[in-house]
C-alpha cells in the first residue's frame, strides 16, 4: 500500500489506474472504518474505471499526527492526495461522516469534482438536530467503547452478519476515541452555528448527484432523505432495499450497478414541465416553511391510546378530531411508532396486505386525506404543515411520542432491569396499573393485534420472572399481590391459581 508523507503522519492509498480516458473514482471511507469497507462493491465496478482509496487521518493504517482530526484536515489531505496523483474531474464517492466531507469539497472545489455519490447522507436540516445522537455517540465512547461498537453495529447494518461485523470492528477497533469524538463535537457545532443551512448548500450544488439511502436506515428515514434530495437541482434518489446506512456492506452488488450506471450515464437534470415545476416550488416552499430554523420552536405530537378514550395532544394543547372514522388513530399510532416517517407500501402492507393494491391505494389515499384534514381544520395554523406527502411516503414534521410506545419501552428496560427485587416488583404493579387487556377490542388492524400481543407477552415474562425471584427470597406477601393484579397478562389461564394454590400449602 503506497503512502502519502505528510508532516507528522502517513496517508496509505491504492490507486488502481486501468485506462486514461476511463473515468476516475474516488472513495471516501466512514468515520470508525477504512478502505475495507468497500472491498465487495469495488467488485461489482466496471474494470476499466481508475479507482482510489485511501484511509484517512487515525484510520487504517494511515498514522496519526498532534492535530485532531477535522473536517478542514481531510480536505487538506484529500486535496494533498488527488494533486499528488494528479487526478481532476473525479467522480467522488463518501458514505455518511464521508459523505458530509464529499458534500464539502463539491462545494469548495467544484472544479476538482464531475460527479458526486452521496450513500446515507444525514440530512441534519434543523438547528441542533444532531445533538441528541452527536451526545449519545460521544456518551457510549467514554462511559464504555464496547456499547458505542454494539451500538454503532446495530445501527449501521441490516442484517447484522458475522462477517459484516468482523470488517466493521476490525477497523473500528484501530480508531482511537479523540479521533472519533473530536469530528462528532465538531459536528455537532457547525449544526448549532446560527448560519447554518443545509438546504440553502443543497441548493447551490451544481454537479451530478447521486443520492444512495438504506430502506432501514434508523438514523434518518429513507422517506425524508428523498424529500430533502429535491433540493440539488441535478439530483438522482434511489432507496436501497435490505440495507441500513452502510451499503456498500449490506447491499454492495446493487450499489455497485447503481454508481455503475449513474457514472456512464450522461447525468442530464430530470427533465420537469412549466407545471410540474410550479408543484415542485410550492411543496418545497412547505418544507423550507416546515423545516426552517426559528428562534423558539414547539412541535410536538402527543398520542395517547391507553386510557379509555383516544387523545391527541399539539404541544400540549389537544386537537379535536373524528379519530374513530377512516383509521385516523391506527394511521396515526403506526408512523408515531416508526419514528413519524413511513412509505407508503408500508402502509398497505400493514392495513390491507390482502387487498388488490390499486383499491388499496386509493383507500389509503382517502384515510391519509381525512387524517390531514384534522390537522388543517385546527385553529393553531403551526399544526397546518404537519404531515409532509410525498408520491412514496408521508412523514410527520415534529417530535413525536405515544403513550403506548413510551410503556413499551419502560416494559422492555423492567424485562432487563438489574435493580432490587422490590423495587421491580412494585414498578410491575405500577405498570398494571395502565395495563387494560379491553382496550385493544376497538383497534381493527392486524399489526394492532400484535402490539397489543408483544405487549401482554412481555408482561407476562415479568410477572413469571418475579414470581420466581420472589419464592427464592420468601417474600410470599408480594407474590400474592402479584398474583391478584397480575391475572390479566397471566401466560395461560389458571396460571395465578396454580401459584396461589402452591402459596397457600406453604402455610
Amino acid at each position: 500500500m503506497p503512502t502519502l508523507k505528510f508532516t507528522d503522519y502517513d496517508l496509505h492509498y491504492n490507486w488502481h489506474r486501468a485506462d486514461e480516458n476511463a473515468p476516475t473514482l474516488v472513495f471516501i471511507h466512514d468515520l470508525c472504518l477504512d478502505t475495507g469497507m468497500w472491498e465487495g462493491l469495488l467488485a461489482h465496478l466496471d474494470r476499466d474505471f481508475n479507482i482510489l482509496t485511501y484511509d484517512f487521518y487515525g484510520h487504517g493504517r494511515t498514522t496519526e499526527g498532534r492535530s485532531p482530526l477535522s473536517l478542514e484536515l481531510l480536505s487538506v489531505e484529500f486535496l494533498a492526495l488527488i494533486h499528488e496523483l494528479k487526478l481532476s474531474r473525479i467522480h467522488l464517492i463518501g458514505c455518511r461522516f464521508s459523505a458530509i466531507l464529499a458534500f464539502e469539497l463539491t462545494l469548495n472545489r467544484p472544479e476538482v469534482v464531475e460527479s458526486l455519490t452521496l450513500i446515507s447522507l444525514p440530512f441534519y436540516v434543523q438547528k441542533n438536530g444532531y445533538d441528541h445522537e452527536g451526545a449519545t455517540n460521544i456518551q457510549l465512547l467514554k462511559l464504555d467503547r464496547s456499547l458505542f461498537e454494539k451500538k454503532y453495529l446495530m445501527e449501521s447494518l441490516h442484517p447484522v452478519t458475522v462477517s459484516k461485523s468482523r470488517t466493521v470492528s476490525q477497523a473500528l477497533r484501530r480508531v482511537s476515541a479523540d479521533n472519533v469524538i473530536a469530528p462528532i463535537e465538531e459536528l455537532i457545532r457547525i449544526n448549532n452555528e446560527q448560519d447554518f443551512d443545509l438546504i440553502g448548500k443543497l441548493k447551490s450544488v451544481q454537479k451530478p448527484v447521486l443520492f444512495l439511502h438504506g430502506e432501514y436506515d434508523p438514523i434518518f428515514p429513507a422517506s425524508l432523505a428523498m424529500i430533502f434530495s429535491n433540493y440539488v437541482f441535478n439530483s438522482r434518489f434511489m432507496v436501497i432495499p435490505d440495507a441500513s446506512c452502510l451499503i456498500p456492506l449490506d447491499q454492495p452488488e446493487t450499489a455497485a450497478h447503481l454508481l455503475n450506471r449513474f457514472i456512464r450515464s450522461d447525468k442530464p437534470p430530470s427533465p420537469f414541465t412549466p407545471g410540474s415545476r410550479r408543484i415542485v416550488h410550492t411543496f418545497n416552499e412547505i418544507i423550507e416553511k416546515a423545516y426552517q430554523p426559528q428562534p423558539i420552536r414547539r412541535r410536538f405530537l402527543r398520542m395517547a391510546i391507553l386510557g379509555e378514550d383516544t387523545h391527541v395532544y399539539w404541544n400540549g394543547r389537544e386537537i379535536d378530531g373524528k379519530w374513530n372514522q377512516r383509521n385516523a388513530r391506527e394511521l396515526l399510532l403506526f408512523m408515531i411508532l416508526n419514528r413519524g416517517a413511513v412509505k407508503r407500501d408500508v402502509l398497505i402492507d400493514a392495513f390491507t396486505p390482502e387487498m388488490d393494491l390499486d383499491q388499496a391505494r386509493n383507500r389509503l389515499r382517502v384515510q391519509l386525506n381525512h387524517l390531514n384534514q384534522i390537522f388543517r381544520s385546527q385553529p393553531d395554523e403551526s399544526i397546518h404543515d404537519l404531515m409532509i406527502v410525498s408520491r412514496d411516503s408521508i412523514a410527520l414534521n415534529a417530535d413525536v411520542q405515544s403513550d403506548v410506545g413510551v410503556y413499551l419501552h419502560n416494559i422492555e428496560g423492567l424485562l432487563w432491569a438489574d435493580e432490587p427485587i422490590a423495587s421491580r416488583s412494585e414498578s410491575f404493579l405500577r405498570f398494571l396499573e395502565d395495563y387494560r387487556p379491553e382496550m385493544q377490542r376497538s383497534f381493527r388492524a392486524e399489526w394492532t393485534r400484535r402490539l397489543f400481543d408483544t405487549m401482554q407477552s412481555k408482561l407476562s415474562q415479568i410477572m413469571a420472572q418475579l414470581l420466581i425471584s420472589l419464592k427464592d427470597d420468601g417474600e410470599f406477601s408480594v407474590m400474592r399481590r402479584i398474583l391478584k393484579a397480575g391475572r390479566k397478562v397471566e401466560p395461560y389461564k389458571g396460571f395465578c391459581d396454580e401459584w396461589s394454590d402452591a402459596l397457600r400449602h406453604k402455610r
